[in-house]
Order: C-alpha cells, then sequence, then structure tokens
C-alpha cells in the first residue's frame, strides 16, 4: 500500500507556487506521519524515481514502486513515497530531501511532533526515533548534500502517527 500523497490545495495558507525550506518539515510531517499532504497548486512535480539524482536516488535501493515529486522553487527538493519486495525491515519509506534543508530546525520540528510538547532546540546530528508499537523509524539526518527527514514502515501496514 502506497503513501497517498495529496499534492493539490494549500499548505500553511501558502498560495504561491513554490515551497520553502522552512516548510518542509511540516510537508513530511502531513505526507509521511499523517498520510496527506496539501500545497500551492503547481508546487510539486511529480518525476520518475529514476530522475532523481544519482546520489540520492543510490541510497534509496531499488523500490518496486514509487511516488516522487521535485519540490518546485527549490534546486533539490523532493517528496518521496516507496515500496519494497526485498526488505524484511522497512518495507515502506517516505520522506523529503532537500539540499537547502538545514539539520537542526527540522530535526526539532519532528521531535515536536512525535514527542508532543513545545518546542525543542534540535540537534546538528543525526537523530532517529524509533516506535515499534506505531510501527517506525523516523530520523533526521545528512547525507552527501542532503538533508533528510524520513520514516521507515516496519511493515506495509503500519498506523500512521497523530
Amino acid at each position: 500500500m502506497m503513501l497517498p500523497l495529496v499534492i493539490a490545495a494549500t499548505m500553511n495558507g501558502a498560495t504561491a507556487s513554490v515551497v520553502t525550506n522552512d516548510q518542509l518539515p511540516g510537508l513530511f510531517i502531513a505526507a509521511c506521519l499523517q498520510g496527506s499532504a496539501r500545497t500551492a497548486d503547481g508546487s510539486a512535480t511529480p518525476i520518475e524515481f529514476a530522475a532523481l539524482p544519482s546520489d540520492l536516488r543510490t541510497r534509496l535501493g531499488k523500490p518496486y514502486k514509487a511516488q516522487v515529486f521535485k519540490l518546485n522553487g527549490l534546486d533539490r527538493a523532493y517528496l518521496y513515497s516507496l515500496s519494497y519486495r526485498d526488505r524484511a525491515f522497512s518495507p515502506r519509506i517516505c520522506g523529503v530531501a532537500s539540499d537547502g534543508l538545514v539539520l537542526r530546525p527540522a530535526s526539532a520540528a519532528l521531535e515536536s511532533h512525535l514527542r508532543g510538547g513545545a518546542a525543542v532546540a534540535g540537534t546538528y546530528q543525526p537523530i532517529e526515533w524509533i516506535n515499534e508499537a506505531a510501527g517506525y523509524r523516523a530520523l533526521a539526518t545528512r547525507i552527501g548534500r542532503y538533508t533528510i527527514l524520513q520514516v521507515n514502515w516496519l511493515n506495509e501496514e503500519a498506523p500512521r502517527s497523530e
């Protein structure tokens, strides 16, 4: 089962057709943890998995199903939902990768969403949150030139976090 990525209406009241780096954590949370994302019309363009930059594509492996969007307004920013047949662990992943996203505020936004409560300071170091009961491993990390927010679902039918 692929995540339903809905790229159509509005995100955070934005009316422009571009996505900014400060909107990426919210887009990740909406798309990957809550199951739907809404961005301004024209702010995301569907692309083939093969159109991802090779360094990012290599890191993501060989999915059998892929939904990938190039986020307009940012040079190298992507939203992806991928399914794998040959992975016993995390057969489904969803994430945002951007060369302009700063790890510290991105990890703070994700920490606040996953753990609830007030905003935290975030970290410049890679961080991972594991919640086996909810069926996921979430991470905020840097790989090469990209900052990545990603959730690895531990099974195909994992529930969404709140």
